[in-house]
């Protein structure tokens, strides 16, 4: 069994797979309440813990307390050159975020064709991968990507910087909303529509600028906290647009990514040689 650990900016989520990779339990809270965490509860156990922490030091080492006590090989998980057929064009590959590559490594071992994968958290990333032949063989190349504010942090940061707009989210009743409208009538929701048009935005841009520059017509995954809302909204705007662009490929909501990639990169066929050992 391996326990696998994706701390993010704000939540830790965690699962435990088992040799088939099917999850067998699996759990999330907030960074701040992660040194009560129970994440083997009962009688569960593992052999092999990975981790992605983009939470910084202090973090880091309360998730070294934690995990100690299970036992078991621990390794922190970091992006490399290469993981099997998947190949990191960051121009210094190591400083690519662990929770992007583990999610990238998942993507493409789901769909293996050209994607964009979006994670829509705390920060918002948007990440392009190729699918390319190199040598007769059929490789996922990752191309770059975007980091932008998550839709949230847009919302706040207008509030913080400005002396008369709300520091208060969008309301209960918006949120709840399936479409965003850009004709927003109230101050706190045009914020919050600003915040997600800009968000779709940049996912269409990156969608079309990789047709264009590679011809192909790339798939879209999407996790996060705010995925569901970016899914409905480009659906909608693809089934609009269904007559001009019918090869608009589907919207697909991948929940675990990251967790996914934290796996897959601990069995054979792809294990990652790069891993550190947890001191």
């Amino acid at each position: 069994m391996v326990l696998t650990i994706d701390a993010g900016n704000t939540r830790t989520k965690w699962a435990l797979f088992d040799d088939a990779g099917n999850i067998h339990h699996q759990g999330a809270c907030l960074n701040k309440e992660i040194a009560s965490a129970n994440m083997l509860p009962g009688s569960l156990t593992c052999e092999q813990i990975v981790i992605s922490n983009v939470a910084g030091e202090e973090h880091a080492k309360q998730l070294h307390h934690l995990t100690v006590a299970y036992q078991a090989t621990a390794y922190w998980f970091t992006a490399s050159k290469q993981c099997s057929d998947v190949i990191n064009n960051y121009a210094t590959p190591e400083l690519l975020g662990s929770d992007r590559w583990a999610a990238l490594i998942a993507a493409w071992h789901m769909q293996h064709e050209t994607c964009v994968v979006v994670n829509a958290g705390t920060a918002t990333t948007i990440d392009a991968i190729v699918s390319t032949q190199i040598n007769g063989e059929v490789f996922g190349v990752f191309i770059g990507g975007m980091i932008l504010p998550g839709i949230d942090i847009m919302q706040q940061s207008l509030g913080t910087a400005t002396a008369q707009l709300p520091k208060t989210t969008t309301d209960t009743a918006t949120r709840q909303q399936t479409a965003v409208s850009p004709f927003a009538t109230t101050t706190t929701n045009a914020i919050y529509s600003g915040a997600a048009h800009a968000t779709l935005g940049a996912i269409k841009h990156m969608l079309q600028t990789v047709e264009h520059q590679y011809g192909h017509t790339p798939a879209l995954i999407i996790s996060g906290g705010n995925a569901i809302l970016i899914q409905q909204n480009l659906t909608n705007e693809n089934s609009a647009d269904s007559a001009a662009q019918p090869t608009k490929k589907p919207v697909t909501i991948a929940d675990n990514l990251v967790l996914q990639g934290l796996y897959l990169s601990t069995t054979p066929a792809i294990k990652q040689t790069t891993q550190s050992t947890l001191s």
